[in-house]
């Protein structure tokens, strides 16, 4: 790696941080009221964590409760950085990645490299949820039978933006819930996106365990998976791999190409041998091609253009170990086709599509989802149009859906506020309206508010929501009441952190990967730049919930929200935070007045460059607040308490001068609000 890249930073500045523990809670619920009957459900996801030395314990786990609980630990592991080798390794559970096979959930070792290290670094991407709600509904989203997000929308086109997936490839099933009781599914693909990698450069992944399907009857082998790139010259990239179990054996091989203006390219083929309890053997092959390109000139994106081709006794390892399953049919897939492109229309206007295409061997039926959507600007006025088909392998009859969306924002004392109108339609004759209007309180830009009231048909009749959501430093909360023709509903939620460090326990917002804890002991409520609504708490603590791994990272205290007794040596503090560390931005904190001092002994005012410094008792806590003596015997001091000593030294024509300042702040200076001023004699 050549020092000089940009964005490079020495492995052996990379903070391990201090020890640590959080955990980050999501919690959601709902109360139902239905003719007579009252239900309630709620959800819960917990990410915590244990940090010691360059050791990071994580664990994903989620309750969920609708008439009885469920607990589920999604996965357990420990990991730590590899510095000679950039990579993560990771022991405990954990999922396979997802660039050449699909993902698959497993206990054991993995040892990969981590993209994250080098300065060319690419990061990872979610997808977005796109759907359509026809009452207030609740949306669950699951992956490798984990439910790992659940939200209540309300009718109309919804879209989850800030899903974090748990494994880099492998479908999310989208299940919609309405309030009447009915159910719909469908699913959204999910896959790591083709990558270039440099000539001469490589990466890797090298996985070992047990297989988890996420069900207690599917096979559990043990297995070893490993995947190597390899850039080449010509732009090319070589890659493969192979999945190696007893009953299952699959290799790939693959190569890539960057074409320059035209985009990347990369295509591949696994073949695989899978043998059953029955002493079946099945052999067959899948072909993948795989297309990302902007245009910038014609404003063209494909974020992911995919194919894929699989014959009839072709199993990926999921579908091999379902095979044994009497509970489950596994129907094979056949074809698998992707597309998700976004243009830009004139200098406000974009349209997106997507679409989503797999179809099976042993089923005449198939999954399909398009999204169709144009969305534009003017002068602050937003509206778009959006087309949704979906249908699902289980369903007889495809959905078709049609919205339209229209925002206004508000001016004067509701300048932060805004109002919409949507529209619904759907292939079955299901139509909806809805007005609303949202946004932030005035004079509390973190408390959001939210008013709707609709109309649908086919017995819906009208519905109306209300809703609250607070976001602050410790944390988001929300509190909703929906209601319609055939319930009444009461939702909540909340979201944050909690962090025990060795200097006690703090509160904050959902944490990242890696995130700062800032200590500025006695500098209460003081407004941390790195974040919207972060600020320290009354014993000065605070967490910047996410920092750039291995990167410089500045975190800057806001010195206008100090009060007028604190002050800190240093504004920002530089951190550079290894994979998963917690790190410690400390601050020299002066608690105190802050006064000029005009000094003077028998000879006049206080030579320049003098020192002078606060005499403090010996229990005392931290470094005494010093300062140097300008012209005109001058000294500016900060953390003073209102009875002190002031000490002060110099040197004049080789002799060492010192002499003592006791002063006293009077009533109406310790009442300032300003800088306070001291003059007297120095004995």
């Amino acid at each position: 790696m050549n020092a000089q890249s940009r964005g490079y930073v020495d492995p052996a500045r990379w903070d391990d941080g201090i020890a640590a523990a959080f955990v980050n809670y999501n919690l959601t619920g709902a109360q139902t009221q239905q003719s007579e009957d009252r239900s309630r459900s709620s959800y819960l996801n917990l990410r915590s964590g244990v940090n010691l030395g360059a050791w990071r314990l994580r664990n994903i786990s989620a309750m969920q409760y609708d008439q009885h609980y469920r607990w589920s630990s999604q996965s357990t592991y420990l990991q730590r950085d590899v510095k000679s080798l950039k990579s993560l390794l990771r022991i405990g559970d954990t999922f396979t990645t997802g660039e050449v096979f699909d993902s698959v959930q497993f206990r054991g070792v993995q040892l990969m490299s981590d993209d994250e290290m080098l300065p060319d670094s690419m990061r990872g991407f979610a997808p977005t949820i796109r759907g359509m709600a026809h009452s207030n509904a609740r949306v669950t989203i699951s992956q490798h039978g984990y439910v790992i997000y659940e939200t209540f929308v309300a009718p109309g086109a919804f879209a989850v933006k800030d899903l974090y997936p748990t494994a880099q490839s492998g479908d999310l099933e989208v299940q919609v819930k309405e309030s009447d009781g009915s159910v719909r599914t469908f699913t959204q693909p999910y896959s790591a996106v083709p990558f270039m990698l440099r000539e001469g450069r490589s990466k890797f992944s090298l996985s070992g365990g047990r297989y988890h399907a996420g069900t207690n009857s599917a096979q559990s082998p043990e297995f070893l998976q490993g995947t190597l790139f390899y850039g080449l010259p010509a732009q090319f990239t070589l890659y493969g791999g192979s999945q190696l179990a007893q009953k299952y054996q699959a290799w790939a091989l693959g190569v890539g190409r960057g074409f320059g203006e035209l985009g990347s390219l990369g295509a591949d083929v696994t073949w695989a041998t899978t043998a059953t309890v029955g002493d079946k053997r099945y052999v067959g092959h899948s072909i993948r091609a795989q297309y990302q390109k902007d245009f910038t000139l014609t404003g063209t994106s494909f974020n992911l253009a995919s194919y894929r081709y699989s014959s009839s006794g072709y199993y990926d390892f999921s579908e091999a170990n379902a095979l044994d399953d009497p509970s489950e049919r596994v129907d094979n897939k056949r074809s698998r086709e992707e597309l998700s492109i976004s243009q830009s229309v004139g200098a406000a206007s974009s349209l997106a599509i997507s679409a989503w295409s797999q179809e099976y061997w042993h089923s005449k039926s198939s999954d399909k989802t398009v999204h169709v959507g144009f969305y534009s600007a003017w002068k602050g006025i937003s509206w778009g149009v959006g087309y949704y088909y979906t249908r699902s392998s289980d369903d007889e009859k495809a959905d078709r859906s049609w919205s339209l969306n229209l925002n206004v924002p508000l001016g004067g004392w509701l300048k932060e506020s805004a109002v919409s109108y949507s529209t619904t339609t759907d292939s079955n004759g299901r139509s909806s309206q809805q007005v609303a209007m949202y946004g932030a309180l005035p004079q509390r830009p973190n408390l959001y508010y939210s008013l709707q009231q609709g109309y649908a048909n086919g017995g819906q009749g009208s519905n109306s929501s209300a809703g609250l959501d607070y976001h602050g430093g410790y944390g988001s909360a929300q509190l909703g009441y929906r209601h319609d023709s055939a319930s009444n509903q009461l939702t909540w939620g909340a979201s944050g952190s909690v962090v025990a460090h060795p200097h006690g326990v703090t509160l904050g917002q959902t944490v990242g990967d890696s995130f700062a804890i800032v200590r500025a002991p006695g500098a209460a409520d003081v407004a941390i730049q790195n974040g919207t609504n972060v600020h320290t708490d009354g014993r000065g603590y605070a967490v910047v919930p996410t920092l750039t791994v291995y990167r410089k990272n500045v975190i800057t205290l806001d010195t206008a929200s100090m009060a007028n007794d604190t002050d800190v040596e240093l504004q920002g503090q530089t951190v550079i935070p290894g994979g998963g560390s917690v790190v410690l931005a400390n601050y020299q904190t002066h608690i105190g007045n802050r006064v000029l001092f005009t000094l003077r002994d028998s000879r006049g005012p206080i030579p320049f460059g003098a020192s002078a410094h606060l005499r403090q008792q010996e229990e005392a806590e931290g470094a005494a607040p010093t300062g140097m003596v300008a012209d005109g015997g001058q000294a500016y001091l900060s953390g003073i308490p209102d009875d002190g000593t002031l000490d002060v030294s110099w040197d004049d024509r080789n002799t060492s001068r010192k002499c003592a300042l006791h002063f006293h702040l009077a009533d109406h200076q310790a009442r300032q609000s300003a800088v306070k001023t001291v003059s007297g004699l120095c004995r």
